[in-house]
Formats: structure tokens, sequence, C-alpha cells
């Protein structure tokens, strides 16, 4: 207990140091732009696992951990009005899981809104780990997903996802490899519209991810790869208990 509550503080305090710079967004915004954005911005900040593909287990399996995603902006100073935008934007995300009914694991995470970076994120997920193989230590799982986001008031984004993820545990490393669909929407606000109006747009994605982890109990180390529209990057350490 005491080597996984150093373990999260140390993760806590150096990726919270990372969260800096808030992003612009480009005003005159016409709906192919708000569109890109709602795929870059809104995507990205889509629940992310980066976890061991197993189920935490029954009840008892409890997990904390702090990480690290990025978005990548570059592309977005390019839209509209144009603005001088950094070419990704680093934050840190909190999680918070557990297993509530046999292979079925509840997942909360947030990234609570600052002025440091005008953003804030809040994650749900449900994950059923629906077939273990015994021949091999592989598992199958569906997992569905939901998130809020918020820019500087000025664009809010909701996403909904499924996805199919297959991972294969080997002592003390995990990799796991899925695909699935993105649905999201977005509003924005009249000063960053070139109708000076505020709309909403639509937009859905095939989505694709792989990661690794690697595990020295009680704690975690991962990495995750997502493609939406654009490919994004995310580490995590965390505990289980």
């Amino acid at each position: 207990m005491k080597m996984a509550t150093i373990w999260l503080l140390g993760a806590s305090m150096l990726f919270s140091s990372l969260g800096k710079g808030a992003l612009t967004i480009p005003t005159s915004l016409t709906d192919n732009d708000q569109i890109t954005i709602l795929q870059t911005i809104g995507f990205a900040t889509s629940f992310r696992t980066i976890d061991a593909p197993g189920p935490l287990g029954l009840y008892s399996g409890l997990e904390v951990g702090v990480s690290i995603e990025e978005i990548p902006t570059g592309d977005l100073g390019y839209l509209g009005s144009g603005a001088s935008v950094e070419k990704s934007l680093i934050y840190p995300k909190f999680s918070i899981g557990k297993g509530i009914f046999d292979n079925l694991d509840l997942f909360f995470s947030f990234a609570p809104y600052t002025q440091g970076i005008s953003l804030g994120v809040y994650s749900g997920a449900l994950r059923w780990a629906m077939y273990q193989a015994t021949f091999v230590p592989a598992t199958f799982s569906l997992l569905v997903s939901g998130s809020s986001t918020n820019l500087d008031n000025l664009f809010f984004a909701q996403t909904e996802e499924a996805d199919i993820i297959t991972g294969v545990n080997s002592d003390p490393f995990s990799f796991y490899i899925g695909a699935g669909t993105l649905y999201g929407q977005g509003q924005f606000d009249q000063s960053i519209t070139i109708e000076n109006a505020s709309t909403n747009q639509v937009a859905r994605a095939f989505h694709t991810v792989l990661g690794a982890s690697f595990i020295v109990n009680p704690v975690f180390a991962a990495l995750q790869l997502d493609n939406y529209a654009t490919t994004t990057f995310s580490f995590k350490m965390g505990a289980r208990f």
C-alpha cells in the first residue's frame, strides 16, 4: 500500500506539471472547420482505457491512476481566421476503476476544468470481459464509453463509443489491440463561428487502439495509441488494490 501511494503521488505531481498552455480556438469557423475541431478535439478527449486488458476482479478489484493524454492540435491554426497553435496539447487526467460484478468493470476519468489549460474532460466506461481463453492467456472484451468536453467555454463535445478489445497477458507484460466506432456531437459558441450564431455539428469515426502495460503488483504503467481522424498518444501510471 505504501509503495502504491508513493507511486501515485509521484505520478500525479509529475503529470500535473505537464498540463500547461491553453489552446486558442480560431474564430470565423465554417461548418467544415467545426467538424474538423469536433473530430480533432472532441474525439481525442473521448475515453481511453490505458490499462491491462484483463478484468479488475469481482468486488475487491480497485484501480487508481493518473495519465497524460495528447491532443494533436497543430493543424487547427489553419482553420477559420487562423491562430497561433502549439503542435499538440498535453494534459493530465485522473481515473478510477472498480470491478462490480463477475467480469464487469466500471471506470471513471476526469481532467477538471482549469484556467491553466482551459480544458475540462469527464468520461465513464463499462468493460465486459466476455470471453477468457483457456489455452492462451487472452481476453476478449466489450468496452462501452461516453465523455463530455469543455474547451474554454467556447466548444463543448459529447462522445459515445463502443469497442471490441483483444488482450494477451504474459506477466509482467500485457498487450492489447481493438477497434470500434465513435459518435460525437459538438456545440460551438457564436463568437467563434462565421455565422455569428451558435451551431451544432455531428461526426462519426472508426476507432482503432493499440496498447501495452507493465505490471509489478500493485503498481503498473501503460502506453496507448489511438487513431480516430488523428492519432493520439497516452501514458498512464497507477495501482491496483
